[in-house]
């Protein structure tokens, strides 16, 4: 008897001790997360739009640029200018533009016939003298001489005059036959050697004046 009375005893012992520990506290429930605060709008700055690309109509796209194109300049030109630029006298000049002349298409014969008449003085004519008596060569060659002959001295002109008047088919004959009716004061016609010493004439008055 005694025996159960202290198992008893002891048993309401340890559910004494047991009600009397604090009961466990329940765990704290999860905080909950803080939703992110936008920034106040000053301290964002203002906002950049991306940009946006507008594709350009393949009809409408501007062309590329492209260097002008321009055409070569003659052959010729550059000939013409490599004797005017040569280390020569101006006769030696003109004397190589009159060996070229021939070889050239008319725009450079005519550029170097303009050059010659700068170029050769009186006393070196004669060099030229085939070119302005070739009826064969284009008239607005043969113009660039024969306009050339008014400024050259009384005795060239006029014995230019005098054979130019004596070729049939060259383009300034009846020119030439006019220019020496006004200078000689008398018209010969076709009288070359009354021609002749008429010019002589001429220059032997002008000389004495």
């Amino acid at each position: 008897m005694v025996g159960i009375l202290l198992a008893v005893a002891a048993v309401g012992g340890i559910v004494a001790f047991a009600l009397l520990q604090p009961a466990p506290s329940a765990p704290l429930p999860p905080l909950p997360l803080a939703a992110a605060t936008p920034a106040p709008a000053a301290a964002q700055g203002p906002l950049l739009a991306a940009p946006t690309t507008t594709p350009v109509p393949t009809d409408t796209a501007p062309a590329p640029v492209t260097a002008a194109s321009t055409d070569d300049a003659p052959a010729w030109e550059s000939t013409i200018d490599g004797i005017l630029r040569s280390n020569v006298s101006e006769s030696q000049m003109a004397q190589m533009l009159i060996n070229i002349l021939p070889t050239l298409p008319e725009d450079g014969q005519i550029e170097a016939a303009n050059h010659i008449a700068n170029l050769l003085p009186d006393s070196e004519y004669n060099s030229v003298r085939p070119l302005l008596l070739n009826p064969s060569l284009p008239e607005s060659v043969l113009s660039v001489f024969f306009t050339d002959l008014m400024n050259r001295d009384d005795a060239t002109k006029l014995n230019a005059f005098l054979d130019i008047a004596q070729i049939p088919n060259h383009p300034f004959q009846s020119e030439a036959q006019s220019d020496l009716q006004i200078y000689l004061g008398e018209d010969y016609g076709n009288d070359w050697a009354k021609i002749r010493s008429g010019i002589t004439q001429y220059l032997k008055t002008a000389n004495e004046q």
